[in-house]
C-alpha cells in the first residue's frame, strides 16, 4: 500500500467515526440529537409568540393616571400655597382657564409667518383663485372701522344686562361681518336664539344673534363685509348685535351705526 492509499485511508476511518459519533451508527445526520443550543431558534419557539402582554395596557393607563395626579397635585398645591413667589403662576393658571384662546391673534401670527394656518381645510381656499372660498364677495382690502352689520332702526338700546343692541330690519337681511376674524362659536344661546360670535384681533368679538340662519362654520375666516347669515322672518326682521373689548362689553353705538 503506498503512502497516499494508507493516508487516504486514515482519512476516511476519521470521517467514519465523527459520523457515528454525531449521527450514530448509521452515520445519518440526526439533527434531533443535538444539544438544545446546537437547534436553530425560531420565534415560533417561543411559547409567548403572537400573543399580547395583556399586563402593558393596564401599566399604559396607570402612567397616565399617576401623571395626572401628579399634575392636579402640582396645581392643587400652588393654589394653596400663600407665598408671593407662587403668584405669577397662579396668574398663569387663573388667565388659562378663563380667559378665551386668542385664535384670531395666533391665526394672523401664523399667516404672516408661515402662509394661511387653515388651508388644509376642505373649502377654506379656492383652487381656481388661491382665495378663501367664504369671502361672499367681501372687500379684499377692508375698512379699519368697523362696518354696519345690517340697516335698520335701534329699537332696544345697549344695557348691562343685554350687553347689546336689538336692531328691527326687513325681513331675512343680510347680516355681515363688521371686521376681519374667525368664527369662534356657531349656535343658539338662551337669549339671542341663532348666534354666531366672531372673534378679531385685539381680543375684540363681534355678536351676531336671533338670525334665522347662519352662512358660516367655526374656525371660518371671514372678510369685513362678509354675509356671514340672514335676520329673521316674519313681518320685519329683528336682530341683535354685540361688541365685546378684551373681556368687556361695551355699547356698539360708540362705534357704528345702524341707519
Amino acid at each position: 500500500m503506498t503512502a497516499y492509499e494508507e493516508f487516504k485511508k486514515r482519512h476516511n476511518d476519521r470521517k467514519d467515526r465523527r459520523l457515528r459519533m454525531i449521527g450514530g451508527p448509521d452515520g445519518r445526520n440526526k439533527i434531533s440529537d443535538y444539544p438544545d443550543y446546537y437547534r436553530r431558534y425560531s420565534p415560533a419557539d417561543d411559547p409567548g409568540h403572537g400573543r399580547t402582554d395583556p399586563g402593558r395596557p393596564g401599566r399604559r393607563f396607570l402612567a397616565q393616571c399617576l401623571i395626572a395626579g401628579a399634575l392636579f397635585g402640582s396645581v392643587y398645591w400652588v393654589e394653596a400655597n400663600s407665598s408671593a413667589v407662587f403668584l405669577p403662576v397662579k396668574n398663569a393658571i387663573a388667565a388659562s382657564m378663563t380667559d378665551e384662546f386668542q385664535f384670531a391673534a395666533v391665526s394672523s401670527w401664523y399667516e404672516k409667518n408661515f402662509g394661511n394656518p387653515i388651508s388644509f381645510l376642505p373649502g377654506a381656499v379656492n383652487q381656481n383663485t388661491g382665495k378663501s372660498a367664504t369671502t361672499n364677495g367681501a372687500s379684499a382690502t377692508p375698512n379699519p372701522n368697523f362696518a354696519e352689520p345690517v340697516i335698520g332702526e335701534v329699537t332696544a338700546p345697549y344695557s348691562s344686562k343685554t350687553k347689546g343692541v336689538v336692531v328691527k330690519t326687513t325681513s331675512y337681511s343680510s347680516v355681515k361681518a363688521v371686521k376681519d376674524g374667525l368664527v369662534v362659536f356657531v349656535g343658539k344661546k338662551t337669549d339671542t336664539g341663532e348666534t354666531v360670535i366672531i372673534q378679531h384681533k385685539g381680543s375684540d368679538e363681534s355678536w351676531y344673534g336671533k338670525l334665522d340662519k347662519a352662512n358660516v362654520k367655526v374656525y371660518d375666516e371671514v372678510k369685513q363685509g362678509q354675509i356671514i347669515g340672514t335676520t329673521s322672518g316674519g313681518k320685519q326682521g329683528t336682530f341683535y348685535f354685540a361688541l365685546k373689548k378684551g373681556a368687556k362689553f361695551i355699547d356698539p353705538i360708540q362705534v357704528m351705526s345702524f341707519d
